[in-house]
């Protein structure tokens, strides 16, 4: 089981002749997770199935951009086209791959014991893990599609939850990500129906390792 990142290199650096960037390549993660509450193998199934089409996008984003200098120096002459059309699509599919490798790594068996590390953050920030838990609750509920993410602060100490709109609107910058609610329809619709939503949410709190997102918390 990988659970680190992977980009590997498939071309030299950009060439000053050409103009062409240095192709980039995201690898899927493994990710052996058992179900949990109503979550069925086929939801799961599924679910890995669209993440890595993620991956697959991301590549292909990655690619095009790569070859922007093949095509009449775009990049240059007129960054809006095709240029700026792929920076908005590179950041739509790699938060989808990114948000859903954070989703999936928080149900990870661990062997480990709990540091404390996050329980303390969410104590200082919001009162309580329970209260921390309540927010993500209220933030679930928003309409649309789009993500409950748990952002932490690290020069400062703060915790915020935020509601990440598709996958990549209304991130923050300069923010950690540690902890990560996927509230797509697919995420939980077929296994829990049109009036589960709420049940699936207790289900992820119940499910997400406190020893994961310790780590997340402590890393540099």
């Amino acid at each position: 089981m990988n659970a680190n990142a992977t980009v590997v290199p498939t071309s030299k650096p950009p060439s000053s002749a050409t103009g062409l960037l240095p192709a980039r390549r995201y690898q899927p993660k493994s990710f052996e997770i058992d179900t949990f509450g109503k979550l069925s193998e086929a939801t799961q199934g599924t679910h890995m199935d669209l993440y890595k089409g993620y991956v697959m996008q991301t590549n292909a984003v990655l690619d095009s951009i790569a070859t922007l200098g093949q095509v009449g120096g775009e990049m240059i002459e007129d960054p809006a086209r095709p240029a700026e059309g792929l920076a908005r699509r590179l950041s739509f599919e790699l938060g989808g791959l990114t948000l859903h490798e954070l989703y999936f790594e928080q149900f990870l068996p661990q062997t480990a014991d709990t540091t404390g590390c996050f329980e303390k953050l969410a104590q200082e920030n919001f009162g309580s893990i329970e209260q921390w838990k309540t927010v993500v609750r209220i933030l679930a509920k928003t309409r649309g599609v789009g993500w409950v993410v748990s952002l932490f602060d690290a020069s400062r100490g703060y915790l915020h939850n935020v509601w990440v709109g598709s996958h990549d609107m209304h991130v923050p910058a300069g923010m950690r990500p540690v902890f990560a609610l996927d509230m797509w329809e697919h995420a939980w619709l077929a296994d829990y129906g049109l009036k589960g939503r709420e049940e699936y949410v207790e289900a992820v709190l119940r499910a997400a390792s406190l020893q994961c997102l310790d780590a997340r918390t402590i890393k540099t």
